[in-house]
């Protein structure tokens, strides 16, 4: 467990070093910078349609999941994140694993590194509707380039690439178009879709 907390600080770390060298770089001066990755306060309506994009982010892999046994063998792999929880069965280790994990490794420092700052530099550089579509891209082919390693199952690896893409590119318009840029929507949505995944996968499969 102290392991699994040293690993989550030390990605949030590097995750927020990248942006914040940029940000230093450029504005010599590290004043502003939250404002920058977009951690700042969102509003009530932006984290309530967080919650449908959880849904949609998390539900239809988990159907599939269940329903395909290829599948459903890929995700209870011993070394992915989910398979490990299985292996620790339900009690208070794994649950406090599963939190660390779902809410601060995975979905805190990646809507740092993805939402924070690659949305949205790539959408000053280019426009709202080609910087979201290209993170989105970015964002499902780095899923699918991790999952390399536990599988090489193209239709598992075309579905990992396709609904993290597809989340991300929601995230992002909750972030930019109603919640003024603040990438606290996007993490509520993340975060919540990887607690259902790692659960339902790690407990009920």
């Amino acid at each position: 467990m102290l392991y699994e907390i040293i690993s989550a600080v030390l990605q949030i770390l590097v995750f927020t070093l990248i942006p914040f060298v940029v940000y230093l770089v450029k504005q010599k001066s590290a004043k502003g910078f939250l404002n920058y990755i977009g951690l700042k306060k969102s509003n009530s309506k932006a984290n309530l349609l967080a919650l449908l994009v959880c849904l949609f982010i998390a539900l239809p892999l988990l159907v599939l999941s269940f329903l395909n046994p290829g599948l459903k063998a890929i995700m209870t792999n011993p070394n992915s994140v989910t398979g490990k929880v299985s292996q620790m069965g339900f009690s208070t280790e794994a649950i406090v694993f599963i939190i660390i994990a779902a809410v601060f490794k995975t979905s805190f420092s990646e809507e740092i590194l993805f939402r924070g700052f690659i949305a949205k530099r790539l959408i000053n550089i280019t426009n709202y509707r080609t910087g979201n579509i290209l993170q989105a891209i970015i964002f499902g082919a780095v899923h699918s380039a991790l999952f390399m390693a536990v599988s090489s199952n193209l239709f598992f690896l075309a579905i990992i690439f396709l609904f993290p893409a597809i989340g991300a590119y929601f995230q992002v318009y909750l972030n930019e178009k109603v919640a003024g840029g603040s990438i606290i929507p996007g993490w509520i949505a993340h975060g919540l879709a990887n607690l259902i995944s790692y659960s339902a996968v790690g407990f009920l499969f």
